[in-house]
């Protein structure tokens, strides 16, 4: 016999959370759309970090588009690509000033990420790797990547997570929660892409004045809207 659980009170609607994935994906797309002028030099390097910047920005405009259309229907599968969408942005921000040459080549032509210790370096020794290099606040990252990590990886695998979901109503497949919990994710997701952003930045030989051009414009908007209530890495 299946587990079920007693019915909560009326759901509040999606209203706010869409709104709120419409506004952090105009902020995103501002801040994708200076990638093409930042001047990238071809190299290794650069090869290993932007395809993994670009594939971060694009799968959170996926998120997005799943949580503006659909998001009674598709909230689980948002939340199981902000997984990838954080750990393509670590791994961009450990290649792109942590990792050395040998093991840059090693990730380009085998696809495995270096060892550290007896095995494969994990996802908090990226983060740390990656604060170190780039100036980031190493604490909040750690604390932010470890507090997501663990619950969206259970997503992924199909663990304890998806039970919870699955069985929290009477009827099969209803996944209806209080909407306005994702909101934190929503932010969150933003937040990745900014660093993203600032993981491309690094790579780039634009001196200082034409940098602050090209990104002030998408940093005043984000700026904005996570005054309007949103967290901060």
């Amino acid at each position: 016999m299946r587990h079920t659980r007693p019915k909560r009170g009326a759901m509040a609607d999606s209203k706010n959370l869409r709104q709120r994935s419409s506004d952090a994906l105009k902020v995103l797309h501002q801040t994708r759309n200076t990638l093409s002028d930042m001047g990238h030099i071809g190299s290794e390097r650069t090869a290993a970090v932007l395809p993994l910047v670009l594939a971060s920005m694009d799968t959170a405009e996926a998120i997005y588009a799943l949580l503006i259309n659909q998001p009674e229907k598709s909230w689980v599968a948002a939340l199981i690509m902000q997984r990838a969408q954080m750990e393509y942005v670590l791994r961009a921000a450990f290649f792109a000033k942590a990792a050395s040459d040998k093991e840059i080549a090693r990730f380009r032509r085998k696809g495995k990420m270096p060892n550290r210790g007896k095995g494969q370096i994990y996802v908090a020794d990226l983060a740390k790797e990656a604060a170190s290099h780039l100036g980031w606040d190493e604490e909040k990252l750690l604390r932010t990547v470890k507090s997501h990590y663990k619950d969206l990886s259970g997503l992924v695998h199909g663990g304890k997570e998806v039970m919870a979901i699955y069985t929290q109503h009477d009827a099969w497949g209803d996944i209806t929660i209080e909407w306005d919990e994702l909101i934190h994710a929503v932010d969150n997701i933003l937040v990745f892409a900014q660093l993203a952003l600032g993981v491309a930045m690094s790579l780039s030989p634009l001196d200082p004045e034409a940098m602050d051009r090209l990104v002030r414009p998408p940093y005043e908007a984000a700026h904005a809207y996570f005054g309007n209530g949103g967290p901060e890495v």
